[in-house]
């Protein structure tokens, strides 16, 4: 089965948003990022705090019922301690119509969205992502740092006015398949070296490798000084990902001290978000270091 016809058995994000909202009673709030993107409202957008937040699916596939249900349980939770969160979901362009750099660029676009159009401060911003919108989130957050030419600037974000939080979930930030926990992990995780490496080549296609496409391959120290004021990455001990993850997070601890690693015991790639899915809701160690990490930190 090629990609294109995966994804056309494959429901769209739209559809699990607009059916989520029609079993909740709750109206679609659909924000139109770019001529390319749009986002989707989960929670109030001038709650307290706004995730920005870059779903996974090897930059091929949407997002799912997993996101909205990991989400609304996070908001529903925080808002028993007086806590709103309103969550922004980012759609952004899927391989094989679109490559990078588009992905990252919408993903920057999203950010000045929420800035500009939405009118929230760097204060009162989180950016979150899963996997192939790990890899985006990170990504981001290295352009406020450091900007990229293949996208626009980021305003208002600096080291004096930061971003609240980053959040990560088994990002997928290095390409390397040849890590040890390819092979260490293959047995108990779903995802496969094959097609890592296949779709992670799609995605860069014609374009350098790069920090803002693989950012794993970023030197050390250009972690330093990111503009956010706390960053939580989270993996499971059991996912092929774990070494690459691994390894970049020594990297960015080296130069940012308020950096928390949390590794799930006996857990695949992004547990939370497929195991509900398959209609197994209890609640995974993965989640429970999210919560417990957001709590302390908003």
């Amino acid at each position: 089965m090629s990609l294109t016809q995966a994804q056309w058995v494959d429901p769209s994000f739209i559809s699990a948003y607009q059916k989520w909202c029609a079993k909740h009673n709750i109206r679609t709030n659909i924000a139109i990022i770019s001529q390319y993107t749009k986002g989707y409202w989960l929670g109030d957008p001038q709650a307290d705090y706004v995730m920005v937040y870059f779903h996974g699916g090897g930059f091929a596939f949407g997002g799912n019922d997993g996101h909205l249900l990991f989400w609304d349980a996070i908001i529903e939770r925080l808002a028993s301690r007086k806590v709103s969160l309103g969550v922004l979901f980012v759609a952004y362009p899927l391989m094989p119509q679109a490559v990078y750099p588009r992905q990252f660029q919408e993903a920057v676009n999203s950010i000045r969205y929420v800035l500009e159009d939405v009118k929230r401060p760097p204060g009162q911003i989180m950016v979150g992502g899963d996997s192939a919108g790990g890899n985006l989130a990170v990504a981001v957050m290295l352009h406020a740092a450091r900007p990229s030419e293949l996208a626009l600037p980021l305003p208002r974000i600096s080291t004096t006015e930061k971003l609240r939080a980053l959040v990560l979930l088994s990002p997928w930030v290095s390409f390397d398949v040849s890590l040890h926990s390819f092979e260490r992990n293959r047995n108990k995780d779903y995802l496969q070296a094959e097609t890592e490496k296949r779709w992670s080549d799609m995605y860069v296609g014609s374009q350098e490798p790069s920090p803002y496409n693989e950012p794993a391959r970023a030197s050390p120290s250009a972690w330093e000084d990111l503009p956010v004021q706390g960053i939580l990455v989270t993996a499971g001990s059991n996912e092929v990902l774990l070494d690459g993850i691994e390894k970049w997070v020594k990297d960015l601890q080296a130069h940012n001290s308020n950096v928390t690693y949390k590794v799930a015991d006996r857990e695949p790639h992004e547990a939370p978000l497929t195991w509900s899915i398959f209609g197994d809701h209890r609640e995974t160690e993965t989640q429970k270091n999210v919560l417990d990490w957001l709590k302390d930190h908003v």
